[in-house]
């Protein structure tokens, strides 16, 4: 698959809480990545993710899309691929070349607090490609040790600003006054209050409508139901890089104490206890 045609139409809203380590696909530098996933496990609920280590019959195109899309952080591994001859070159050319392109891709769609890359320490110093020679590459000796990468992973996260992103930015510059206003009468509430649903469709404008269309097309919400259990019951949530939209219009969320002393409570409170009692459930 195209990367423009992926990423026009697969972005998700939802980010995966993963590590996407892109390196040599090699038997020889599986304690390398048994290394990163265990380090991987500390700060990322989904571990670290490599193509090959996969279950679904997808294309590995789509998948390394998806990845370096979607996943929270990217690890780029550009030691010398020991299958390769040694050579006396300073070019890029003893890095794995899939290495490179998904390197490439990575750089031209994620910010740069978004990528690491590491190399290991070589007597032959090395020359990346122009569009990438400027970020920076964490060298390690010997083998790679969680003492290295621990608090390289940690400094990155805490650099990650989501919400500086020009993909933020675009969809924040996309969203008209009734998008707007949707985020402004639902997205400030905490957590278990802020979705929503509109049990009478009459009750709700044609424009609140269009405006919630528009703000899933971008991504910023999605649609749910019960499902299985109740097809009938349904809602609309706000996705994490919603909230990051949210985040660049400086829209901020009230705490539960601020909720519950807001004009919007009260309402809050008699939708949710109308709906438990139709469950036949309690407060």
């Amino acid at each position: 698959m195209y990367p423009k045609y992926f990423f026009e139409r697969f972005w998700e809203g939802e980010q995966k809480d993963q590590l996407f380590v892109g390196m040599a696909f090699d038997n020889q530098e599986k304690n390398k990545m048994d290394i990163i996933n265990k380090v991987a496990t500390i700060s990322f609920k989904d571990n670290a993710f490599m193509v090959g280590s996969e279950v679904e019959a997808n294309s590995k195109n789509h998948i390394i899309f998806d990845s370096i899309a979607n996943s929270k952080m990217i690890l780029f591994d550009l030691s010398d691929d020991k299958r390769f001859p040694e050579t006396k070159n300073d070019d890029f050319s003893r890095i794995n070349q899939n290495v490179i392109y998904e390197l490439g891709i990575a750089s031209s769609i994620r910010e740069p607090t978004d990528i690491i890359l590491i190399r290991k320490k070589t007597d032959t110093p090395l020359k990346l490609p122009f569009d990438i020679q400027t970020l920076n590459v964490h060298l390690f000796d010997g083998d790679l040790t969680e003492n290295f990468l621990i608090p390289i992973i940690k400094k990155a996260l805490e650099k990650q600003e989501w919400y500086k992103s020009k993909r933020v930015k675009a969809a924040a510059e996309s969203i008209d006054e009734f998008g707007l206003g949707l985020m402004l009468e639902s997205g400030t509430k905490p957590d278990n209050w802020d979705h929503f649903s509109f049990e009478d469709f009459s009750l709700m404008s044609m424009p609140k409508r269009i405006a919630a269309h528009r703000l899933m097309d971008l991504g910023i919400l999605f649609f749910d139901t019960g499902k299985c259990r109740n097809p009938s019951e349904y809602a609309y949530h706000w996705t994490s890089f919603g909230r990051e939209v949210m985040k660049f219009l400086c829209i901020k969320r009230m705490s539960k104490e601020e909720f519950e002393k807001s004009p919007q409570y009260p309402d809050a409170v008699k939708v949710l206890e109308e709906y438990l009692k139709k469950e036949n459930k309690s407060l």
